[in-house]
């Protein structure tokens, strides 16, 4: 018990006789109703011992009664020992912070700090402040502030380097520009270093880093910033007081790995989750040069969700509840996540992602892509839009080469069977190589561009990836397998989205992006062939949604349709279609899905098509669509010159019987997605292909990346080469002979 209790400093002690004493603080009030605390608490002044208190009770109140109250007061941290080792309002502050000012004053004496000032920048005023809070300021210190302009300076290095070696905590500090900047707190194997920031900071700069690399400079683009003394000193004081919570409670769980801005505008204050990167090549535990490629390994994942868009784990609440803290303007893998607000209706709902992403191509363009957004997501409800796009974007972010990953050197000649030919899973004709140069020049679009022929004896970088066929691993050029991947003035493979998918699990993944793979092929076989197919009854699914959504879009003045394009593969896979009714030009998008279910492979056909309604929407006074800027010539030429006479095969085959669900073979519902990827597998097997798995998970982000590769399986874009695209249309009696490629369908899907 305390020798000269008193009150403590933060509380004002107000008594209502009747009704008790009123300890009254900043942040908190207590109301003590005992009668006893009426006698008490006048003598709690720190003036007098315990002793001396009980003898001036005894006559009012038995001593044990007086002993328990005074040890029920202790006990609640109401009352202190009278030491007044501290200023009164640094006392005050540790007080609210639950901190003893005796253990605060202690830890003030024993740490010090160091500050350091880049740039042009000046320390001193820090300085002044830190030591008006008691602190010790030393050249060498225990902890280390250092101001900035800018989070990217190339001393940040050094300072990193240096810390981490040390095991020395840090922190950075931007005190200038409208936005201040403070924080994280770098704590070596506690929390990720500068150098896991930097990296994300890099990749939500896609601006500068464009200008960086066509000027070839590597130091930071910092813009003029604002410098005002009232900005400046916000900025001191926010940071000192946050090293001081540091000091006396021996850490700072608020900015311990996190970055807080404040918009000295607006107000507004934000917090940004600085992740440790156990790939960093600074603080990581995963070095490249030690890592070896390891068999996948699959279990027994069960299904809870089924609902919306396709089977899952979780939820899509709880997938994004999950991983929602990777979304920062500043250093997240998400930049911005929103909803597209076109018309207010609850059937359609489309969310945008923007998000760090790498191309081959890297021109203005593609750049102006990045900006804007480079994924997005959709569903029958906003919660499944929001993950969709969300996971969409954490999927292309790891897709993008970051230079850690597993690969070996070699030329395909020298991989023997080990190695896939990349043109096995792009397709391209050998006319298309022939043809390359022209075609780029005008195709419009970096996707629809033809590479160089692959050169076998060059040597390169190679990907492992797992064949669940012959469980074993094998090889692809890195270029195909990541995005952004570095590349000779004329590259002869690269990246695409097909087979990509992310999931809670690698097994939900894998069967998300077995399905694109399926949605697409089936896709290239009737878009290329152009080939009248029959239409879906949609009121046979029994699905509100369905009748809803063709009710809303009859109120557009927009026709729906759904045609079924399964392939040989027999898993239902559907194409939407919808166009003006009353307009000359018809503005006609498309939606395409595939699932073992074929209501929800319905479903996600429709919805893909709400996803692009809104780049049609918009019209001025004489009902002529404006469209955005950012929409690409070949889709501009589809809305404006497309049409059911001069694309006949949108339109339904009136002689075949429309389908129902029971026309689709009896798949048994699986409620594990183990049981689904082997019978994923068991269908590409039956047909005589392979099917490999690439897991792209980043060991910082944790949501489940994979890309699934089938050769010779198609893609939808314009990719010619023999084989599927000819032999499985006759096979299924959708042609009676093979269509030449010259006689194609000229215009290359565009989605």
């Amino acid at each position: 018990m305390f020798r000269k209790p008193k009150f403590k400093t933060c509380f004002r002690i107000e008594t209502v006789e009747t009704e008790g004493v009123f300890l009254v603080s900043e942040r908190d009030t207590i109301v003590l109703q005992d009668r006893i605390y009426q006698l008490l608490c006048p003598l709690l002044d720190g003036n007098q011992t315990v002793d001396e208190i009980i003898q001036q009770l005894q006559d009012k109140l038995p001593m044990p009664y007086i002993y328990y109250a005074l040890m029920e007061l202790e006990q609640k941290g109401y009352i202190v020992e009278h030491e007044e080792v501290l200023p009164s309002n640094i006392a005050v502050f540790c007080e609210h912070l639950k901190v003893n000012n005796e253990d605060a004053h202690r830890r003030l004496q024993t740490t010090r700090v160091t500050v350091r000032a880049l740039g042009e920048l000046s320390g001193s005023e820090l300085i002044a402040t830190l030591e008006s809070l008691q602190i010790q300021i030393v050249k060498e210190g225990d902890f280390e502030v250092v101001l900035t302009d800018d989070y990217l300076q190339a001393e940040l290095v050094e300072i990193n380097q240096k810390n981490l070696e040390r095991s020395r905590p840090w922190m950075l500090v931007k005190p200038i520009g409208t936005v201040i900047w403070m924080g994280p707190i770098f704590h070596p194997e506690k929390t990720g270093c500068w150098e896991c920031l930097s990296q994300r900071l890099q990749g939500n700069r896609p601006v500068e880093g464009f200008i960086q690399r066509r000027n070839n400079v590597s130091s930071p683009l910092t813009p003029p910033l604002a410098d005002l003394p009232s900005t400046r000193q916000t900025a001191i004081t926010m940071a000192a007081t946050q090293i001081l919570q540091w000091i006396v409670k021996a850490e700072n769980k608020r900015l311990e790995g996190i970055l807080v801005t404040h918009d000295t505008i607006t107000l507004e204050t934000q917090k940004h989750y600085l992740i440790k990167r156990p790939q960093c090549h600074s603080c990581g535990i995963l070095k490249q040069q030690h890592l070896k490629p390891v068999p996948l390994i699959l279990g027994n994942r069960k299904k809870t969700f089924t609902a919306d868009g396709g089977h899952r784990c979780v939820s899509p609440e709880a997938t994004f509840e999950r991983y929602r803290y990777h979304i920062s303007p500043i250093i997240g893998v998400v930049r911005d996540l929103g909803k597209l607000s076109f018309d207010a209706n609850s059937l359609t709902h489309t969310y945008f992602a923007k998000h760090h992403f790498a191309s081959v191509f890297d021109d203005l363009s593609v750049l102006e892509k990045n900006i804007g957004g480079r994924s997005a997501g959709k569903g029958r409800t906003e919660a499944q839009a929001r993950a969709s796009g969300f996971c969409e974007a954490i999927e292309r972010y790891s897709g993008v080469f970051q230079g850690d990953e597993i690969r070996v050197k070699s030329s395909y000649r020298k991989m023997n069977n080990k190695a896939i030919h990349p043109n096995t899973c792009m397709n391209f004709s050998q006319a298309q190589y022939d043809e390359r140069e022209v075609w780029n020049a005008h195709c419009g679009s970096f996707f629809q561009r033809v590479p160089e022929p692959f050169d076998e004896e060059r040597e390169i970088e190679w990907t492992p990836i797992w064949s669940l066929t012959y469980q074993d691993f094998k090889y692809l050029p890195t270029a195909y397998c990541y995005f952004g991947y570095p590349m000779p003035y004329k590259p002869d493979c690269w990246a695409d989205t097909n087979g990509c998918a992310a999931g809670n699990t690698l097994e939900e993944a894998i069967v998300q992006g077995f399905m694109e793979l399926v949605e697409r092929d089936s896709v290239a076989l009737w878009w290329y062939n152009r080939t009248q197919r029959a239409a879906v009854d949609l009121e046979s699914f029994d699905e509100p949604y369905f009748q809803d959504l063709r009710h809303y879009y009859q109120s557009l003045d927009r026709e729906l349709w759904v045609l079924d394009i399964t392939s040989d593969l027999n898993i239902p896979v559907f194409a939407a279609i919808s166009y003006k009714s009353k307009c000359q030009v018809k503005d006609i998008i498309l939606g395409f899905g595939a699932h073992f279910d074929p209501k929800l492979a319905v479903q996600r056909a429709l919805t893909e098509m709400n996803q692009i309604l809104p780049a049609v929407l918009t019209a001025d006074a004489n009902g002529i669509t404006q469209y955005a800027n950012s929409a690409e010539p070949p889709v501009l030429h589809w809305w404006k010159t497309a049409t059911l006479e001069n694309q006949p095969y949108l339109i339904p085959d009136k002689s075949a019987a429309l389908k129902k669900p029971f026309d689709y073979p009896y798949i048994e519902k699986n409620d594990n997605f183990l049981d689904d990827i082997k019978l994923c597998q068991q269908i590409v097997e039956q047909r005589g292909m392979e099917m490999l798995v690439l897991d792209q998970t980043r060991p910082d982000i944790g949501l489940k990346v994979v890309k699934v590769i089938i050769p010779r399986m198609r893609h939808f874009w314009k990719r010619l080469a023999p084989g599927r695209l000819y032999d499985v249309p006759v096979e299924l009696g959708w042609l009676k002979e093979p269509i030449p490629e010259d006689f194609l369908n000229p215009i290359p899907m565009w989605m």
